[in-house]
């Protein structure tokens, strides 16, 4: 009985695994420019118009995580006369990278999420290029999670290495994008609207995000440098992606449940509620699906390496030692841009007996979390789901599946 009972579960294991990562990146999927693209200008048929003005001449700006797939996407539906995708490193195809070029497009990588040399240097040059623009062109900024590091120039009275300075005490913290985005404001000459104000009056400015901010609110998204003052529009946000994951999820048999969609709570508040969600579920013996967004917070309290998802997965493992039930569940906890914290996994995905193969590798996971070193411990458990840039960034998904019961 036993051999077949373990073959039932690897087998139930198996099949989870592969739901949860199916879910997952419907929901990325689903955040994607070219998925949000074609219904989003359906609905603007009189942005169509403006972008298609032959009197008028398109320069597009496209910053942050998304940059790259986002002007794109733009560029198949509009004329673009010159552009500039500032994003992460590592966010643009090799080639591209070493090019610097891209038919039209000027290609430039910087640093997330603390500024670099680069992050000052390539806002210069983009700066440059668009103070001259006049009233023949219009300026298109696609904006997307990640821009207020990429595109940075100190105000008057600080220099870069006081801002990079500000952006380590300030991540250290654990404080919200909010709070973190409106301190960044005081220090940068580009942020809260400051890059119109260096623009000609005449250019008319439209802006486009992909919100990776609870709420949407423009003021947050990359800090803003393009709003107040434009035309502002959101195309694609988290709550659309659980909307989606939702679908999926109910398609391929699960009930589901999802808790949140602006989650705003730290990765130990998280996992507890979590492991409250699966002591609850494991009482019906139907699959289950979880789901939650958001966007962690996660102090940083030791010298490890990890992130907010990767620090969330190894709190559910440790809370759920010793916890037995007779079916398999599995927990995911990821960042929807494939970049989790300072390293290149997107998130952790643990289920039951994870701590006890952690211990007989020589591990301590207590000790670990307390040194907020996630990443080497899931990493050496193959608990760790790694993605590459994804093309778009609209926060945190958490999925918590439940197998069905047999009877």
């Amino acid at each position: 009985m036993i051999p077949s009972l373990q073959k039932q579960g690897n087998k139930q294991l198996n099949a989870l695994r592969k739901d949860i990562e199916e879910l997952f990146w419907e929901g990325v999927r689903s955040a994607t420019p070219e998925y949000l693209s074609p219904e989003f200008w359906n609905n603007h048929p009189d942005l169509c118009e403006v972008f298609k003005n032959p009197l008028k001449k398109n320069y597009v700006f496209a910053l942050g995580k998304a940059a790259y797939s986002m002007a794109l996407s733009f560029q198949k539906f509009f004329p673009v006369e010159a552009g500039f995708i500032l994003t992460k490193y590592d966010h643009l195809p090799k080639e591209i990278q070493r090019k610097g070029q891209m038919d039209v497009w000027k290609c430039r990588e910087a640093a997330h999420p603390i500024p670099d040399k680069n992050s000052e240097l390539f806002a210069r040059e983009v700066l440059d290029e668009i103070l001259q623009l006049d009233e023949d062109h219009q300026l298109i900024v696609l904006l997307s999670g990640g821009g207020s590091s990429l595109f940075e120039i100190p105000e008057k009275g600080y220099l870069l290495k006081d801002l990079i300075e500000l952006n380590e005490n300030l991540l250290k913290k654990g404080l919200s994008i909010q709070e973190i985005n409106s301190e960044r404001k005081k220090y940068s000459a580009v942020k809260a609207g400051k890059l119109l104000n260096k623009l000609k009056a005449q250019l008319k400015v439209y802006t486009f995000a992909i919100s990776d901010v609870l709420g949407d609110d423009p003021n947050v998204i990359a800090s803003g440098p393009s709003y107040p003052g434009s035309e502002y529009y959101v195309m694609g946000n988290l709550t659309s992606s659980l909307r989606a994951m939702e679908k999926k999820a109910k398609s391929i048999g699960y009930e589901v449940n999802t808790i949140s969609d602006s989650w705003d709570f730290s990765s130990e508040i998280t996992a507890k509620k979590f492991v409250d969600e699966l002591l609850d579920g494991d009482t019906n013996p139907k699959k289950q699906a979880i789901l939650l967004g958001g966007e962690l917070v996660c102090p940083v309290d030791g010298t490890g390496l990890g992130g907010r998802n990767q620090e969330t997965a190894l709190r559910v493992a440790i809370l759920t030692e010793g916890y037995h039930t007779d079916r398999e569940w599995l927990f995911l906890s990821c960042g929807t841009d494939g970049t989790d914290g300072p390293t290149d996994a997107a998130g952790g995905i643990v289920g039951p007996g994870i701590t006890q193969k952690m211990k007989e590798k020589g591990w301590d996971p207590k000790k670990e979390l307390l040194n907020s070193n996630s990443y080497p411990i899931l990493k050496d458990m193959e608990a760790l789901l790694f993605t590459g840039a994804t093309g778009t960034n609209v926060n945190d998904l958490l999925i918590l599946l439940l197998a069905e019961r047999n009877s």
